[in-house]
């Protein structure tokens, strides 16, 4: 009895010292803490949103749809601009007042400043840009959670299933991971998104669809490789000989084998995701009305309602800002783990 309970200790310990090299070597990454500083900052955002409308923000100004603080300035309306600060043209002039004309002075709606107020100033619609950057980190970073976990899931359970039953099992997984890759995830989560059950995905429903199809796609078929290559290895046919059934030969011995490299794929997966949730609601489809899309669709958009060509450019750049940098966060913390787990213990 003694010598089972000293085995067991010693197992626990050897395992408590082999996640603390991992830990070791993942925080000496310098790409991999980067992308954990990056995903606490967006983690920060998306909780601080919801908590600065409760209590500090009013809605009728913070609200990232409705909300509006815009600046009415006098203006000469002319036929020919000269300063674009004093004078205004035919269409400015026309959006301000429909029924004035050239010599008359108009109010012009403009973006409010940078200021305490609006830290990153305000849309072309008055609708504050931070309050904008806010919402929608709330809203994507839901939506690469729930994409995330799906991913790793349904890759390792695939896998799992196709190296341990082999056979005609493995052969019919197979084919329908690869069948999964003739169409690109991304693009396929964009067309459901222009869809007509479009208005029924959230950021979470997005996310968990996303990542059934990523993790039964490329994630399961770069897992299932190395499930294959640990059902062959010694400790599998000993734990067989020792009357292991296949629920703990499973759970036990394979499982922990393809988490490494089920978290690089996941994570590296992941910014596809991010990706194509915003091109969706670019295209200003899908239930979640807000987001870094809709910031970027708002920019681009401005300029042909107007006329003119000169694009918020504060709003295109924080909003793709914040799309690259949650994709890249995810991205550089899976180079972490791939550095931390890229051990011979680990290739074993």
């Amino acid at each position: 009895m003694s010598i089972e309970i000293t085995a067991s200790a010693d197992s626990r310990g050897a395992r408590h010292k082999a996640r603390g090299a991992v830990w070791g070597r993942f925080r000496t990454s310098v790409p991999g803490m980067t992308g954990v500083v990056l995903l606490s900052i967006f983690a920060v955002m998306a909780v601080a949103y919801p908590i600065l409308t409760r209590t500090v923000w009013d809605p009728k100004i913070y609200d990232p749809e409705t909300g509006i603080d815009m600046v009415a300035v006098e203006k000469l309306y002319v036929d020919e601009v000269i300063d674009p600060a004093t004078e205004v043209g035919r269409v400015d002039a026309f959006l301000a007042d429909p029924f004035a004309k050239p010599g008359d002075i108009v109010e012009v709606i403009t973006p409010a400043a940078t200021s305490l107020r609006h830290p990153l100033g305000t849309d072309p619609w008055g609708r504050d840009v931070l309050a904008m950057l806010l919402a929608g980190a709330s809203s994507a970073f839901v939506m690469a959670i729930f994409a995330a976990i799906t991913t790793a899931v349904v890759s390792i359970t695939v896998a799992a299933i196709a190296a341990y039953r082999g056979g005609w099992i493995d052969n019919m997984l197979s084919n329908f991971s690869g069948a999964l890759l003739l169409l690109p995830v991304p693009l396929l989560m964009i067309i459901l998104g222009t869809s007509t059950i479009q208005e029924s995905i959230g950021p979470a429903q997005f996310g968990f669809i996303y990542g059934l199809l990523a993790g039964a796609g490329a994630a399961a078929i770069v897992v299932r490789t190395q499930a294959v290559s640990t059902m062959r290895r010694p400790f599998i046919d000993a734990a067989r000989a020792t009357g292991a059934g296949g629920s703990r030969i499973v759970i036990r011995h394979l499982v922990p084998h393809l988490i490494p490299l089920a978290a690089v794929a996941m994570l590296i997966g992941v910014t596809g995701a991010i990706v194509a949730d915003a091109f969706v609601s670019f295209l200003a489809y899908g239930e979640n009305r807000f987001s870094w899309g809709v910031m970027l669709n708002s920019a681009i958009r401005f300029p042909s309602l107007r006329g003119l060509f000169d694009t918020p450019w504060h709003v295109l750049i924080v909003g793709g800002v914040a799309i690259s940098l949650l994709a890249a966060s995810f991205y550089l913390v899976a180079i972490g783990l791939h550095t931390a787990f890229d051990t011979p213990k680990f290739k074993r």
